[in-house]
């Protein structure tokens, strides 16, 4: 059995180009319901999208993310 291996993940604050071209030509509103992004478990709309080799990502091809108060995972 091989050893286990970890990684660091930082968060790194996205500007509005990166995120419009992550949403591909839709809006905020579109993919997370309002424009403020409010998350539906907490009412916070602070994300953080996973890693493009998780195996959300992997599997359902979409940009996932995952509320940083609550944990709440969504796509965008």
């Amino acid at each position: 059995m091989t050893k286990p291996k970890f990684f660091q993940a930082a968060l790194l604050k996205l500007d509005d180009d990166q995120v419009k071209d992550i949403l591909k030509g839709s809006s905020i509103s579109e993919r997370m319901g309002s424009e403020d992004a409010a998350c539906p478990e907490c009412g916070h709309n602070t994300w953080w999208l996973l890693p493009l080799d998780s195996a959300a990502r992997r599997e359902g091809g979409k940009p996932y993310c995952e509320c940083l108060n609550c944990g709440y995972t969504t796509h965008m």
